[in-house]
């Protein structure tokens, strides 16, 4: 039986995000995140409406919030030894500021890159897994 990889890999930005593994020499997606998409943001649209803000950044910050909970959520598990976080700066600082203690000990990697529209089999070649320390996948 072969070993799960310890990592969950978060690609996300204000709109979307996406929780992965690696199984074998792929990524492969676990859970998906999507603003428009049953998000609880977009349900509390009307109560997070501020005076003198644009209610799409305000959409956006909840929904990197609600992200981040889930990231502080799945880092509870005792099988996931780390995490690695791409984002936009915007969206990486916005869902940083939201972690917990235990979820930020756990995050040691993060990547400034939007690749949120990228798929599954094209990620790892925008990753620096020889910085992780785990064995360099051959070419797929």
């Amino acid at each position: 039986m072969a070993t799960q990889d310890p990592v969950i890999y978060v690609i996300a930005d204000g709109e979307k995000g996406r929780f992965l593994r690696l199984e074998g020499s792929q990524l492969r997606t676990i859970e998906n995140f999507d603003l428009h998409k049953g998000s609880d943001a977009a349900k509390d649209v009307g109560s997070i409406k501020a005076a003198h803000t644009n209610p799409k950044e305000q959409l956006k910050a909840h929904f990197t919030k609600d992200l981040a909970t889930h990231i502080n959520k799945a880092a509870q598990d005792s099988n996931i030894e780390g995490i690695f976080l791409v984002a936009p700066a915007q969206a990486l600082h916005d869902i940083r500021e939201h972690l917990d203690k235990p979820t930020t000990k756990k995050l040691f990697k993060t990547l400034t890159k939007d690749l949120t529209n990228t798929s599954d089999h094209d990620l790892l070649k925008h990753l620096d897994r020889p910085e992780t320390g785990w064995p360099e996948l051959a070419p797929v």
